[in-house]
């Protein structure tokens, strides 16, 4: 990346405002459905932060977080990020989640989480290979009905990223250390979910430490061309990750090659 990216905390109303276009530009979002210059202004007040990625003065990507709390512990909500769709791939995103990072150490969290949809092979390559987040928790339509150009047609289901902000794998990531490829082999029995003719579940009693979970290599065509194939994928991810879930095992990484993708499960 030949860019000179700049990050900067927000903290203006106008500076505010821009954040609103880039969600409409970046989601395809209704401008009601964006969080607001009031809404930011407040959490960037009250332990949360905004956060812009600017190349030549101009704001090309953005994240934004709330203070939160789980049981006795509290942590930093990352709600939203994301880059304008021509800058992307360009390593910004990564850039803003380490100024996050850095942020939220300096400001006395140990621990940021967030959501994703578990069907987007990008969006689960880059929280648990290169950020080295991991996911336990999985919420089934955790929106309802999403209308923007990348939810809409299947429920808004969830996985739930944790980043352990001390971790020392986390720490490795962040200094741009490459994610180490993956020499491990997956027979077909550790598949809870696999692609073949059929999409294939597996029994949901786990004795293994270690289990994948594949998922299609393009949902977003799917969704285009065949809908139903996408549902059933949505269905048959679901089960599986609740039920592994639930048996104590956690996403702890993503696997990407040769046309396929899956998580890698771990018993904790």
């Amino acid at each position: 990346m030949s860019e000179n990216v700049t990050m900067r905390v927000l903290q203006t109303m106008e500076e505010f405002a821009i954040v609103v276009e880039l969600q409409q530009k970046i989601w395809g979002m209704a401008k009601q459905d964006t969080v607001t210059p009031y809404i930011m202004n407040a959490m960037s007040h009250n332990g949360g932060s905004i956060i812009a990625a600017e190349i030549d003065g101009q704001m090309v990507g953005f994240c934004l977080g709330f203070a939160g709390k789980r049981d006795a512990s509290v942590l930093l909500w990352s709600h939203m990020a994301g880059v304008l769709p021509e800058y992307q791939g360009r390593s910004i995103g990564f850039l803003l989640k380490q100024e996050q990072r850095t942020w939220a150490l300096e400001n006395g969290y140990d621990t940021i989480s967030w959501t994703f949809d578990p069907l987007q092979r990008g969006n689960a390559n880059f929280n648990l290979k290169h950020l080295g987040a991991i996911a336990n928790t999985y919420h089934v339509n955790l929106y309802g009905e999403m209308t923007d150009a990348i939810n809409a047609g299947l429920a808004s289901d969830r996985l739930e990223a944790t980043w352990h902000l001390h971790d020392e794998h986390v720490a490795t990531l962040a200094e741009g250390v490459s994610p180490s490829p993956n020499e491990e082999t997956f027979p077909d029995e550790a598949f809870l979910v696999r692609a073949s003719d059929d999409i294939i579940a597996q029994p949901t009693s786990l004795t293994s430490d270690t289990y994948c979970i594949e998922i299609p290599y393009h949902i977003s065509e799917l969704k285009k061309h065949d809908k139903p194939q996408a549902i059933q994928w949505q269905l048959t991810v679901r089960q599986a990750m609740l039920a592994a879930f639930e048996q104590g095992y956690a996403a702890r990484d993503f696997i990407v090659g040769d046309g396929r993708c899956w998580y890698v499960l771990k018993k904790e």
